[in-house]
């Protein structure tokens, strides 16, 4: 540091008895410019290189690869989640659509309409699924019972797609968005929200950000056991089934049992009998 402090001066000082000595004898224009060339050229290359604090630490084993090309499905995924028996509902903000994939995934993959438009029309319509619009949607989630909840973001709404087809369950009134909990026509949401089913609380939980706010909407309590507490036809045949026969069995063993409690008494009864002979009569003829 001292060196180049030094070099500097004693440059500064040569540059100035120079200009001193041709001062009178020529324009000092040309010089002057080389010299402000020579100063910019020192300090660029005396300048330290910075660094950004990234300090990064990849760990080995891991693959990337691409499974499935949405172009190839007609689909752009905003937002994926997997629901209870493994299928993939992915929703398609620039088509405006909702739609499912199966796995196993691979390109021959297939993406099977949900709700919504393959055409990419959009708006604010419920009713059946292939009818109903939606615009923009950037969140979806679903409960035990099957049920769809989707994000309608342009819409400012959430909407539902179940089995009487799609509907509105919160929002969607006023086109502004806004701040306001309440009855569902009356509830208000940013353009910025997420929505995802919390099962412990049976409710959804609607993350607005742009109101920097977590919201609940509660749902009803047969949309949240479905899976647990319900009884198929099914179910009830087979328990009555396995009551039957376990009657059955019981009875059939109940039957052997007292016949064959009757043949050993019978046996038992059959060697006293031999025992026990009549006393023969003997007559004493004199």
């Amino acid at each position: 540091m001292r060196n180049s402090l030094l070099f500097f001066t004693f440059i500064a000082l040569f540059i100035a008895y120079f200009l001193f000595q041709v001062h009178a004898a020529a324009p000092a224009g040309p010089l002057i410019k080389h010299l402000n060339s020579l100063l910019k050229w020192s300090r660029s290359t005396s300048k330290t290189p910075q660094s950004d604090g990234n300090i990064l630490q990849f760990e080995d084993g891991y693959l990337v690869e691409t499974v499935v090309e949405g172009n190839g499905l007609g689909v752009v995924p905003y937002k994926i989640r997997v629901s209870h028996d493994g299928e993939l509902f992915a929703v398609d903000a620039l088509n405006s659509k909702i739609v499912r994939i199966t796995p196993p995934l691979s390109q021959y993959s297939r993406a099977r309409l949900v709700a919504g438009s393959f055409q990419g029309h959009t708006g604010h319509v419920d009713g059946k699924p292939s009818d109903a619009r939606f615009k923009d949607p950037k969140g979806v989630t679903m409960d035990d019972k099957g049920n769809i909840y989707v994000a309608d973001t342009a819409n400012l709404a959430i909407r539902k797609i179940g089995e009487a087809g799609v509907t509105t369950i919160a929002g969607g009134k006023s086109n502004v968005p806004g701040y306001r909990d309440g009855p569902s026509e009356d509830a208000q949401f940013s353009s910025d929200f997420d929505v995802i089913y919390i099962r412990p609380t049976c409710s959804l939980l609607v993350v607005d950000r742009g109101n920097a706010a977590l919201r609940q909407i509660s749902l009803s309590q047969e949309d949240c056991d479905y899976q647990y507490s319900s009884v198929s036809t099914i179910d009830i045949v087979m328990v009555i089934g396995a009551i039957l026969i376990g009657y059955a069995a019981c009875m059939l063993q109940q039957g052997f049992g007292s016949k064959m409690q009757v043949q050993v008494e019978v046996e038992q009864q059959e060697p006293s009998l031999i025992k026990e002979k009549p006393t023969p009569v003997v007559e004493i003829v004199k």
